[in-house]
């Protein structure tokens, strides 16, 4: 049996404020971008971490979703880097795509060497 979650009703309040700025992004950005800066000030208040894909999706200086064609701007610069650019602010945010993870002992497939010489 898993352990019970601590704060349950604080991680259910920030999901559905989440949610809930998703629904409303079409219709009214503002009220998005309040939900998005309640939600962030709820978890910084009960001292709960976001998950980094929910971090991902909000722009850290006004607080608006990064939706490509609705609040952000996706773009793809050069090959390690997805470059997504608020469209309120401007604020520019850069994340690494990660190379495809392997289990440990399985040897890479052809063609692609490890290290050194």
């Amino acid at each position: 049996m898993a352990a019970p979650v601590r704060d349950r009703e604080a991680l259910q309040r920030l999901n559905f404020l989440f949610q809930a700025a998703h629904w409303v992004l079409p219709h009214s950005p503002a009220l998005a971008r309040f939900y998005c800066s309640t939600q962030r000030g709820a978890a910084r208040r009960l001292v709960l971490r976001m998950a980094p894909s929910v971090k991902r999706l909000m722009c850290r200086r006004c607080c608006s979703l990064l939706l490509p064609g609705t609040g952000g701007c996706l773009r793809l610069r050069g090959q390690p880097r997805i470059v997504l650019r608020c469209q309120s602010c401007g604020r520019h945010r850069r994340y690494l795509c990660q190379q495809e993870l392997r289990p440990l002992g399985q040897a890479p497939p052809t063609g692609e060497r490890r290290g050194g010489a």
